[in-house]
């Protein structure tokens, strides 16, 4: 199954970028990338990417699969850095420089549930089930620390604070949480392992 991919370039970006709709031909000036660069057995079904930078050559890449599934992200996004671009496929976050492929980074959400592109921020965010990440201009800057048993919803995005809800287990209630986006540090929320809080 080949997921069908959305595109979203909030960002502006130094590269041109269409789906492949299979493995491309050899060619001498192109060469294949695979994200991850080692291909393990369940890693067979993904996303071919053709990709031309405005600084490098040509070249392709396959982007594994995460997850066969469409409650997970699959896309295909411009970065706060334009000199790099994000394929999603399956809920795996694959973040690569357009014009030195070699140089690419997973995003720790393994799925990603939900992105959001924040351009007055410059950053763009990737929830998981328990946490949030967030890629800036000079790559991944923070993942927040666990934020909900399972179940990440934002509710608001104001200036740089981030609010949400996630489900606390012990009281099987939906709690509030506040993140602040320059650092990832939060407030509220819940975890296996909290405790009450005393004053």
């Amino acid at each position: 199954m080949t997921p069908q991919l959305k595109f979203d370039f909030t960002f502006p970006r130094n590269y041109e970028v269409k789906i492949l709709e299979a493995a491309p031909l050899a060619h001498p000036l192109e060469k294949l990338y695979h994200y991850p660069a080692e291909l393990e057995e369940g890693d067979r079904s993904g996303v071919y990417l053709r990709v031309v930078s405005k600084h490098g050559l040509a070249w392709s890449g396959f982007f594994a699969l995460g997850f066969e599934s469409d409650q997970v992200v699959n896309a295909v996004c411009s970065c706060p850095d334009p000199d790099s671009l994000c394929a999603v496929v399956g809920g795996y976050a694959y973040v690569v420089k357009a014009a030195d492929p070699a140089e690419w980074l997973r995003v720790e959400q393994r799925p990603v549930m939900e992105m959001r592109a924040l351009r007055e921020q410059d950053a763009l965010l990737f929830i998981g089930f328990t946490t949030i990440s967030a890629l800036d201009r000079a790559g991944l800057a923070w993942t927040s620390e666990r934020l909900s048993w399972e179940g990440v919803a934002i509710t608001e995005i104001s200036g740089q604070k981030l609010r949400g809800m996630g489900w606390d287990a012990l009281t099987d209630k939906q709690v509030s949480f506040e993140v602040d986006l320059r650092t990832g540090r939060h407030t509220g929320g819940a975890r296996p392992g909290d405790q009450p809080e005393h004053s």
